[in-house]
C-alpha cells in the first residue's frame, strides 16, 4: 500500500493555527505511524487556493492515481485542504474509486472505502461549498456597495492613473502621452502606428514594456476609466472564459474620478477607429480614398482598389480603379469597375453639397447606429415581457393566489416601467436631427478632405459615410445619422 498526502495552504492562511505546511506534514505522518501505514509521499501546494483544482502538485498527485497499479490511499488533514467546491471533490473522489484509491480525511475521521464515510463526505463537502458561497456572495455585496456609494478604485490604475488613498488620480507623467494618444487617434493613425510613436517618444506601458497595438487598442476602446467612469460588473467568467455582462446589470458611476478625457470626445474616437477598422489593412494606403467604405450593389462584396499599367509608344501609363473584388476572385459576381478618380471627385462634391445643405444628385439614406438599434430591440424585448408578466398577474388573481391589493400594486409597477421604456424607445426612433447631426460633420471634414493629406482625408471620409455602393453608373451613399 502506497499512501499519498496531500498539503495544502493559501496565501491568506499562512498564518492560521493548524493550516502551516509544516503541521499539516506532522499530523498526516503522526495518523499514518498510529495507523501503522508506510511513510507518506507529500504533494505540496503553496500558495494556493481551493476554488479550483487548478494546482501543480494536486494535478501531479491526480495524475498518478490515474495511472495506479497499486493499492492508494489518498490522505488530507481537513477537507477543505482537497477542495471548497463539493463538484471538484465528488469527481476526485469517482477518480479514486474507478482506480482502486481510497480517501481519507484525518480531522473529520472517515474513509471513502465505507459507505458512513461516503454520506459524510457529501455532507461535509456540500456545507465547505454552501460557506464559500455565502463567503463569495457577501464580497460581492460589499464590493457593489463600495462602488455605488464611494469613489474608492475597486481595480488597478489603468495607464495615466495612480491609486491614492484608495481613489484614482491622474499621473502626470503619463498623462501628457495619453493625451498624445488621444490626438494620433483622432487624426486617424492605426493602433500599431500610435504605438510607434509612442515608443519613439520614450513612453512605456503601467508595467514598464514597449506598446503595442493590443495595449494601445484596450487603452483606447477598452476601458472606460479614462473619462472619468467607474463600471463594475461589466465582465464575467463562465467556464473559464471571460463574456460581458448585460448592460443592466453593470454599476456605472459618472464623474467617480478625474478625465483625461471628455466622454464624448472619447466616443467620437472610438467612432473614427470603429471606421478606420474596416478598411483593416489597406487603411495606410494612400491610393484609395474609398477603401472598405466602396461596395458591389449587386453582391453586397468590397469593391477593390486595382492599379493596372499600359505602355503606349514607349511612355506608361496608370489606371486606377475600384472593381468588385467577387468577379477578381472568381466568385461569380458580374464584371463592373468605377475610375477612382471620378468616383472619389463626386464623394469629395458630395460631401461640399451637404455641407452647404442643397439637394444633393445622389440618394443618401441616414442608418442608426448599431448600438441604438440593439437598444431598439432591447427595449420592444422588455415590453413583451411586462406584457406577458401582467397576464400572469392577472391569472394569478383570478385563481386566488394574490389579492387584489397585489394585483394593483404589480401593475402599478409593470405600468411604470412600460411608460420608462417607451418614452426611451420614442426617443431613440426619432430622426429628425439626422439630417442637421450629417451636414454638421461634412463641414467638419471639408477641410481634411480638401487638402493634400490623403490619408488624413480617408479617415475623415469614414466620419461621414457608412458606405458607398455601386450598381453599373449608379451611386449611391449610407451617411452615419
Amino acid at each position: 500500500m502506497q499512501i499519498l498526502g496531500y498539503i495544502r495552504v493559501s496565501t491568506e492562511e499562512q498564518a492560521n493555527d493548524g493550516n502551516s505546511l509544516f503541521e499539516q506534514r506532522e499530523r498526516l505522518q503522526a495518523y499514518c505511524k498510529a495507523m501503522l501505514w508506510p511513510e507518506p509521499i507529500f504533494f505540496i501546494d503553496d500558495g494556493y487556493s481551493a476554488k479550483d483544482t487548478n494546482r501543480p502538485d494536486l494535478q501531479k498527485l491526480l495524475k498518478i492515481v490515474g495511472e495506479n497499479k497499486t493499492e492508494l490511499k489518498i490522505m488530507v488533514t481537513k477537507l477543505d485542504r482537497i477542495s471548497r467546491k463539493l463538484l471538484d471533490l465528488l469527481t476526485m473522489i469517482e477518480l479514486f474509486q474507478n482506480h482502486g484509491a481510497s480517501f481519507v480525511s484525518v480531522s473529520e475521521q472517515f474513509d471513502s472505502n465505507t459507505p458512513a464515510g461516503r454520506l459524510t463526505l457529501q455532507v461535509l463537502g456540500a456545507v465547505a461549498e454552501f460557506e464559500r458561497e455565502r463567503t463569495r456572495e457577501r464580497v460581492i455585496d460589499n464590493m457593489d456597495s463600495i462602488a455605488k456609494n464611494t469613489n474608492k478604485a475597486l481595480t488597478r490604475p489603468c495607464f495615466g492613473y495612480d491609486i491614492v488613498d484608495g481613489e484614482y488620480q491622474i499621473n502626470n507623467s503619463e498623462q501628457k502621452f495619453g493625451d498624445m494618444m488621444l490626438d494620433l487617434a483622432e487624426s486617424g493613425d492605426g493602433y500599431r502606428m500610435i504605438a510607434k510613436k509612442l515608443n519613439d517618444a520614450g513612453s512605456r506601458t503601467k508595467k514598464g514594456k514597449p506598446w503595442d497595438q493590443k495595449n494601445v487598442k484596450r487603452w483606447l476602446t477598452g476601458i472606460e476609466t479614462i473619462a472619468g467612469i467607474k463600471i463594475r460588473n461589466k465582465r464575467d467568467t463562465q467556464n473559464g472564459k471571460v463574456v460581458f455582462r448585460d448592460e443592466k446589470d453593470w454599476i456605472v458611476v459618472e464623474n467617480n474620478h478625474p478625465a483625461l478625457v471628455s466622454l464624448e470626445r472619447l466616443l467620437k474616437i472610438r467612432d473614427v477607429l470603429k471606421s478606420r477598422s474596416r478598411a483593416h489593412k489597406h487603411a495606410e494606403n494612400e491610393s484609395y480614398l474609398l477603401t472598405g467604405l466602396v461596395k458591389c450593389k449587386f453582391c453586397g462584396g468590397n469593391m477593390k482598389g486595382a492599379t493596372s499599367r499600359n505602355k503606349n509608344n514607349g511612355k506608361e501609363y496608370m489606371y486606377h480603379r475600384y472593381i468588385c473584388s467577387a468577379y477578381v476572385s472568381g466568385y461569380g459576381c458580374r464584371y463592373h469597375a468605377v475610375h477612382r478618380d471620378d468616383l472619389e471627385l463626386k464623394i469629395i462634391d458630395l460631401v461640399k453639397e451637404i455641407a452647404e445643405g442643397s439637394n444633393a444628385d445622389l440618394v443618401i439614406k441616414a442608418t442608426v447606429n448599431q448600438s441604438v438599434d440593439e437598444r431598439i430591440k432591447e427595449i420592444n424585448t422588455q415590453l413583451a415581457k411586462i406584457s406577458k408578466r401582467i397576464v400572469k398577474q392577472i391569472q394569478a388573481h383570478a385563481d386566488d393566489l394574490i389579492s387584489g391589493a397585489d394585483l394593483k400594486m404589480a401593475s402599478n409597477i409593470a405600468e411604470s416601467e412600460r411608460v420608462k421604456l417607451n418614452e426611451e424607445l420614442k426617443k431613440l426612433t426619432k430622426h429628425e436631427e439626422a439630417p442637421h447631426k450629417v451636414r454638421q460633420t461634412a463641414t467638419t471634414i471639408l477641410g481634411d478632405i480638401s487638402g493634400v493629406d490623403r490619408i488624413k482625408a480617408k479617415n475623415a471620409l469614414r466620419l461621414l459615410f457608412e458606405r458607398i455602393e455601386i450598381e453599373n453608373e449608379s451611386i449611391s451613399v449610407v451617411v452615419k445619422g
